[in-house]
């Protein structure tokens, strides 16, 4: 329980020249733990524990690695470990591991220590000893505990007679003496047990010894016996990778094919059309790629984009720097063309600065499995994996894991966790310094002081495995060569060290990113092209309608359009081109917000425009004077300065990140390459000046670009297709109750024809039928996919249901429980049978008797001889409403903010209206959400979520008001408000009245 920056300080401040790692089963920690030695000047040791079977017994022992070839051998035996999933290594696996390595024997779990302590001969357990490892060493453990010195001490002069060296060995958990407690905690948490209930052995004085305390502990010659082994050990891990070699069809060498695809591709993607100004580039590229040894790289993420799209798998137009390459847009990797756009290829590859490739590529989330398989299948499993990430105990989560282990009431914890606000980078101490309430909390009990000093030494620690959401790392070599590796997930291996560690080791991450969008796109061209061709990729970037679509702000389910402040900058930037678009996308950042002004300032007057000097006029034209994008700030300093495309890019990326050292000489270079230019010295200072403040906003153009044409094809669909694009829409949300509201409310707003569940129509996804969008069975509560696939089962093999009875009877022989009928029926499903729900629900139990009567009958038709008689009652609405949503999530056949507005005489206009106007408003609608939070002053204020049956609307109470109505803002009661709107979706309320 500590970390390793922690481990190596405290070696340095006191004095210890090296140090070792050694970690049950696993080397996670072995990089950080060499770069942190290598900084603070100390030697580091590495080893592994692990658990041996022989003799019928378990043994827990030591290897340790002499050179890098043993180290070698750590990360095959810990990789054999962990993807094999064994708990202990029998002596055949034992014995692969003898060169290179030193084996130390525990003193506490050796067969040596069960023959001691039975005062037998101990010579033929020495011998067995032998044969088990060459080379080997015990280690005295924790000296600290009486019993086990004292057992040492008559252990050693066999040893030493033997010829068998001892170390001294105590085992290290944390760092201070006082952390015992909380290590304990930290082991309960893994363990998911009570604190006071755990069957571990409670480790007490197991920190960081003094070398003072070892010298007490131990004797001399243990001691030194112990620096002799980390005399004897020297790991370097000199050793590297390389990407896979791409084999290819035609035999020649990935270079050659390389060119041979890439020049094929540019005659492909110009209709043999290839001007001077592309082949001239094209040149330089693969020039820079081949110079870099890059071919394969590019070859294997050619591959595997051709693989999806033969599949069907829809693939993304590109993101990051990526579409700055013409190589990239040649393969087929992207579809964006650069020279087009004015993109720059050293932002994405720069030959002045040697870095690896990073092509991060965008799959549909259901299907970016597929592409990871055939990777898999390619390359084969051994060299292709996952990179692991680490779950870490955040401040609410380790007060909730804390408050387990010591076994306090849910309640107790729950209440101080919501005294912690969601916002970022907030920890415990934070919370504890400025959030009073919290404060008073922790001080107001004495256990909740020692949950907080538990939480506080605990937060930031690991909690659980997981893998990089994307990145997949390939080898030439098998992983377990370079690096050790685990089996998270069944199907694929993973990295054992993170992310930040492999690229030295020559494995280069490749994003496989999974887009619910790009899913949605597919489906919709799907769909399109059942009745007539259509190419996604050849719709026209200057369509009205599309464009219409934008300006009027319809841009719900619009990929980086959607959200309330999106909205808000398109109601004022009013795009009117695919590139304005992309600007869009680009300003909506924090940093670059503050230009918005401006920038509509100019575009509506471009005669107040200043680009300071003529020079910068066809750069800074584009963004009306205003540096947007990275590439202007790299096209700045080319035609200024005279620097290179690799250097301009070298001053952009020193500029954003703060590179002082660089950042000095690159300043003079800037100045006096604008002076021999020709430039005025004050120019060239004013505009350094003005790239140094920009260089934190601007943004990648080729991300830009790239993801605006993923926006821009959604909203042409939308606007195109707009049945089609609903469908699929709603297809991407299932399971989000939420976000299926809104879907569905704008389907009836803007008049699309919705249905609800239907016995006879219902699927497991949405489908169409008669320009109708009907919902499936999965969107309704407790109904699975195991469920869905027996109704639509027994529908396909035995017809459609024809009345209430007889479906209850065919689903209870199908197996389907009587809460799926049951909720179905609240969902409106059984309504096709003319019945009404509560007379359905009053008499379900007698229909499942009368079913379960007859199980077994094949006949279809209902006897009704001895049927239920059904007695038919009314529904009343509210409640119909009400059971309705409590399974869908939301009202859909009626919606009782309709009868409550009737009842009250409420006349005011739909939230959907309202969210769209300006000015001083007045409406009504249920509360959804209420989210209370401190202004600056200290005060109380809240924003609160209101929904109608039209739309939604977001209000901000201001403390005053606040005040007033605290107590009555809860979720589930009706609002009468009036206030100004201040921007899209959102009102500042000056009265409200709660119903």
């Amino acid at each position: 329980m500590c970390t390793i920056e922690s481990i190596v300080s405290y070696g340095k401040k006191n004095g210890y020249t090296h140090l070792g790692l050694v970690d049950r089963n696993v080397l996670a920690g072995a990089m950080a733990f060499k770069k942190a030695c290598e900084k603070a000047s100390i030697k580091p040791v590495y080893g592994l524990e692990f658990d041996l079977e022989a003799e019928e017994r378990i043994y827990t022992m030591i290897l340790y690695a002499k050179d890098d070839e043993g180290y070698k051998n750590l990360m095959g035996l810990s990789s054999h470990i962990c993807t094999k999933e064994i708990k202990a290594i029998d002596l055949k696996t034992l014995h692969m591991y003898k060169e290179h390595n030193i084996l130390c024997l525990l003193s506490d779990n050796m067969p040596l220590t069960r023959v001691i302590d039975k005062k037998e001969d101990p010579s033929e357990t020495l011998e067995k000893q032998k044969m088990w490892f060459g080379d080997y060493i015990v280690g005295l453990v924790d000296h600290d505990i009486a019993s086990n010195a004292y057992r040492d001490r008559q252990m050693k002069p066999i040893l030493k007679n033997a010829g068998i060296k001892t170390i001294a060995l105590s085992r290290t958990f944390y760092l201070d003496r006082d952390d015992h407690e909380e290590f304990n905690v930290l082991k309960c948490i893994r363990d998911k047990q009570i604190l006071s209930a755990s069957d571990s052995i409670e480790e007490v004085g197991r920190h960081f010894m003094s070398m003072e305390e070892y010298d007490s502990l131990y004797e001399k010659e243990d001691l030194v016996n112990t620096d002799l082994l980390a005399s004897r050990t020297d790991v370097k891990m000199a050793y590297m990778t390389s990407l896979p070699v791409y084999e290819n069809n035609k035999g020649v060498a990935s270079k050659d094919y390389l060119v041979l695809l890439c020049k094929a591709g540019l005659k492909r993607r110009l209709k043999d059309r290839v001007t001077e100004e592309y082949a001239k580039r094209l040149e330089y590229e693969l020039s820079v790629i081949l110079k870099m040894h890059f071919e394969d790289y590019f070859l294997i993420v050619y591959d595997f984009i051709l693989f999806a799209k033969k599949q069907g798998i829809m693939v993304g137009p590109g993101r990051g720097s990526a579409a700055g390459s013409l190589v990239s847009y040649c393969l087929g990797i992207t579809d964006i063309d650069p020279l087009k756009y004015g993109l720059i290829f050293e932002r994405f590859l720069n030959p002045e600065r040697i870095s690896m490739p990073d092509i991060d590529t965008d799959f549909p989330d259901d299907r970016r499995d597929e592409v990871i398989a055939y990777v898999k299948e390619r390359y084969g499993i051994e060299h292709v994996g996952h990179i692991i990430t680490y779950g870490t105990l955040k401040a609410k989560q380790v007060l909730r894991d804390v408050g387990r282990v010591l076994d306090y009431p849910n309640r107790e914890i729950d209440a101080i966790c919501k005294l912690i606000p969601n916002v970022p980078g907030m920890d415990l101490n934070t919370a504890y310094n400025d959030i009073p309430l919290f404060h008073q909390k922790i001080e107001s009990d004495g256990r909740f002081r020692r949950l907080f000093k538990i939480g506080r030494k605990l937060e930031f620690f690991p909690r659980h495995e997981s893998t990089h959401a994307a990145g997949i790392v390939m080898s030439r070599k098998p992983l377990d060569e370079v690096v050790p590796i685990t089996r998270i997930e069944s199907d694929i291996y993973s990295t054992q060290y993170t992310m930040e560690h492999l690229e030295e080791l020559g494995l280069i991450k490749m994003d496989f990113l999974g887009l619910r969008n790009l899913g949605i796109i597919a489906e919709i061209v799907d769909d399109i092209k059942v009745n007539a061709p259509f190419d996604i990729r050849s719709i026209p970037l200057n369509d009205k309608k599309t464009f219409d679509l934008i300006d009027s702000v319809n841009v719900l389910g619009i990929f980086q359009l959607e959200s309330d402040g999106m909205r808000n900058l398109i109601r004022k930037m009013r795009p009117r081109t695919f590139e304005e678009i992309g600007m869009t996308i680009a300003l909506f950042r924090p940093g670059p917000m503050k230009n918005i002004p401006v920038f509509l300032e100019y575009r509506a007057h471009p005669e107040k425009v200043d680009y300071i000097h003529p020079s910068l006029e066809p750069i800074l034209k584009e963004t009306y004077g205003i540096i947007v994008y990275q590439e202007q700030i790299i096209n700045i300093a080319r035609v200024m300065a005279g620097f290179s495309y690799g250097k301009a890019d070298i001053l952009r990326k020193a500029m954003s990140k703060k590179k002082l050292s660089e950042l000095e000489k690159l300043y003079s270079d800037f100045i006096e390459g604008c002076v021999k230019k020709g430039y005025d010295r004050k120019l060239a200072e004013r505009v350094y000046s003005l790239i140094l403040e920009f260089a934190n906003y601007g943004f990648n153009k080729s991300h830009s670009i790239a993801y605006a044409l993923v926006a821009y094809q959604l909203a042409y669909l939308k606007a195109n297709y707009p049945l089609y694009f609903y469908k699929a829409l709603l297809n991407g949300v299932i399971g989000s109750q939420s976000k299926t509201y809104d879907y569905v409310a704008e389907c009836l707003n803007i008049g699309q024809k919705i249905r609800g569940i239907s016995m006879n129509e219902s699927e497991l996804t949405y489908i169409i039928k008669d320009n109708a969008i009907i919902m499936p069975f999965g969107l309704c509560k407790d109904v699975g996919s195991i469920s869905a696939n027996k109704i639509i089962e027994e529908r396909k093999e035995n017809g459609l249901y024809s009345d209430y009875v007889q479906t209850v009877k065919r689903l209870i022989q199908r197996g389907v429980e009587r809460n799926v009928i049951e909720n179905l029926i609240y969902a409106g499903a059984f309504d096709e049978f003319k019945h009404s729900r509560h007379t359905m629900i009053s008499s379900l139990n007698n229909v499942i008797m009368y079913a379960n009567a007859h199980k077994g009958e094949i006949s279809l038709m209902a006897d009704y001889d001895d049927a239920p008689i059904i007695e038919e009652l009314n529904d009343d609405n509210m409640v119909l409403a009400e059971n309705e949503k409590s399974v869908l999530g939301f009202y859909f056949s009626f919606n009782p903010i309709i009868a409550v507005k009737k009842k009250y005489n409420i006349e005011t206009d739909n939230l959907y209206n309202l969210s769209v106007s300006t000015g001083n408003v007045k409406g009504f609608g249920l509360i959804k959400r209420v989210k209370s939070l401190k202004t600056k002053k200290g005060d109380m204020m809240a924003f609160v979520d209101l929904v109608d049956d039209k739309g939604s609307i977001s209000l901000a109470v201001m403390p005053k008001v606040y005040a007033m109505h605290s107590s009555q803002l809860i979720k589930g009661k009706y609002l009468v408000f009036e206030g100004k709107m201040e921007k899209e979706t959102s009102c500042l309320v000056r009265t409200m009245e709660v119903l």
